[in-house]
Parts: C-alpha cells; structure tokens; sequence
C-alpha cells in the first residue's frame, strides 16, 4: 500500500511539472513573439522617412521638401533592399548610361530593380557604391569592367555623391501600383487589393 501511495504522489508529482512546463513553454513563446513584433514595428519606424504634406496657394497637397546629399545617399541604397525607383533630373552624365539592342548607348536616370535584375547581395552593393562613388569606390575597376562585360552598363568614373554634395534637392515622393505602370488606368485587372505598391522618389537638382 505504501509502495502503491508513494506512486501515485510521484506521477501527480510528474503530471503536475508536465503541466508547469507546458505553461512556460507557452508563455516564453507568446513571448518571444511580442518582443519580435515591437523589434519589426521598430524597425519599420527607422527603415521609412516620412514627410509632412504641404499644401501650396491653390490648397493642392504633396510630399514634397527640399533635401541635401545625406537624404538621397540613404534612400539610394534602400532601393536595392525595399520596392523603390528613384529617378532623377537634372544629373549631370545620369545615373549611368547601357547599350540597347543596337549597341547604343543609353542615358540612364532612374535606379530601379525592375530594370536591372542583379543576381547576389554582393552585386547589388557593389552596384550602389560604383553609381555613388564613381573612381572613389576601391573595387570600382574591378565592378566597371563586370558590369560592361556581363549586362552593357557603363558606369561613370564620378559617382553621384560628388555630383550633388552641396547642392540643393527638390524631393518628390509617390506611389504607384507596378500592375499599372504604362497602362491605361482600366486595362488592368487585377483587384486592387492584389496589386503591388511601388515607392518612386523623384530628385530635381536645383
């Protein structure tokens, strides 16, 4: 009788630590996935750069400011890691300039992922720093001789950092839906829900 008692007190014993462990278990996990939400909200908060709408004479609103060289260096390089084109007017040389079909070079004046399908992580950086730091970049050579060979982009040998260091920008910001683009605005059919937004930023130089 004893040996049957001291059984039952070691598997309630047991049943009761199985139920305290399931507990914690559920609870480090709910956890960890609030401490993972507030990590991605925050990170959200510091990846965007919002802009106060101004409202012109005509009461009109749009997102526009003026901006220098260390708000268009960062926005450069979120192009290639987020959905953006960036496109700008008034650079001197472009962006870069490509060959088409008929070995023609082309003036290029937006960045945009869609255009130029990069294949690695190590590529599309060592895109971002050859446009923005032209002859200044250390592995420039090597990246201009590549990037001619490979996919007929010329890059220039002044990057646009030095282009526009000192100048005054005018920023624009919209947002498009890449389903749309070059479509009349009911030739597509996909609902609006399943469309994807592209961010495009507009730099003038003044």
């Amino acid at each position: 009788m004893e040996n049957a008692a001291d059984a039952l007190k070691i598997a309630a014993s047991v049943l009761i630590f199985v139920v305290a462990l399931s507990i914690s278990i559920n609870a480090f996990g709910e956890a960890r996935m609030t401490a993972t939400t507030i990590l991605n909200y925050q990170d959200n908060e510091y990846d965007y750069t919002y802009v106060e709408e101004n409202t012109d004479a005509s009461g009109n609103v749009s997102t526009e400011r003026i901006v220098g060289v260390e708000t268009v260096v960062p926005s450069i390089y979120k192009a290639y890691r987020e959905n953006y084109k960036i496109v700008f007017k008034g650079l001197d040389g472009g962006v870069y300039t490509k060959d088409d079909e008929t070995g023609r070079a082309q003036e290029i004046n937006t960045i945009d992922l869609q255009n130029e399908v990069l294949g690695t992580e190590s590529q599309k950086e060592q895109f971002v720093n050859a446009i923005l730091y032209g002859r200044k970049y250390s592995e420039f050579n090597t990246v201009k001789t590549t990037f001619e060979n490979n996919l007929r982009i010329h890059l220039n040998d002044e990057g646009i950092y030095d282009k526009i260091v000192g100048r005054k920008i005018k920023e624009n910001i919209g947002i498009y839906y890449q389903e749309e683009a070059g479509l009349e605005e009911d030739d597509s059919s996909v609902p609006d829900a399943n469309k994807t937004t592209k961010r495009v930023i507009t730099y003038t130089l003044l």
